[in-house]
């Protein structure tokens, strides 16, 4: 059963504190750094997960598709505030769950509790046998991942990397003038420009480094 079913078939002393509420496109949901108060229910729509920086850029990573659950990795580990942003991608449709609320139905109906450990195990089992892969990755293969990672879906003839050096090298876990090293090999290899510092990559250089990727595996 999906959460759309459970959204449709929450027990009535649920449903009596859930909230139903429709975000447009752009607003949202929730936004790194502020308070956990609520869990939420997508019962239609899409929503962008993004992550800001100190720099004041905004890394977007992922998109959420409904029937989901947001917030649900802050409530059941007790965080104070979200670790993302997560705005409406097309307008989007959810039942609002105070934290309380949540519980609550966790306890009093176990279809429930399995199935939102189920989504919570499906959510971080890529990101676990990801993280797993490239740490062992030599420095130089973090940072093609990296760049492909950035790049995502954007079509474009030239993508132009406006991060900084240190936060790449925050995102890889690695330092700055490892980072460094990374840029000027993959450059001199023909991976990657430079324009005034920042990193560029065309279509061909893309398909070169998603090829030096997969030989390395």
């Amino acid at each position: 059963m999906d959460i759309l079913h459970f959204a449709e078939h929450m027990p009535e002393t649920i449903r009596q504190r859930a909230v139903k509420r429709v975000f447009r496109p752009g607003e949202a949901l929730m936004r790194k750094g502020e308070p956990v108060t609520h869990v939420y229910l997508l019962t239609s729509g899409a929503t962008r997960v993004s992550n800001e920086f100190e720099s004041g850029h905004r890394y977007t990573f992922a998109q959420i598709d409904a029937p989901d659950i947001l917030g649900d990795l802050e409530a059941l580990s007790h965080q104070e505030s979200y670790a993302t942003t997560n705005e409406a991608l097309t307008q989007c449709t959810v039942y609002a769950l105070t934290i309380d609320t949540f519980y609550a139905w966790l306890r009093e109906d176990n279809a429930f509790a399995i199935r939102v450990a189920e989504l919570l195990a499906i959510k971080m089992y890529p990101t676990s046998d990801e993280n797993g892969r490239i740490k062992f990755l030599p420095s130089v293969l973090r940072l093609e991942n990296y760049l492909l990672h950035r790049i995502g879906g954007v079509d474009t003839d030239l993508f132009v990397l406006h991060t900084g050096r240190q936060e790449i090298a925050d995102d890889i876990g690695t330092s700055v003038k490892t980072v460094n090293r990374g840029v000027t090999k993959l450059k001199e290899a023909g991976l990657i420009g430079l324009s005034h510092g920042k990193i560029t990559i065309s279509r061909e250089q893309k398909m070169k480094i998603a090829e030096d990727l997969e030989r390395s595996e």
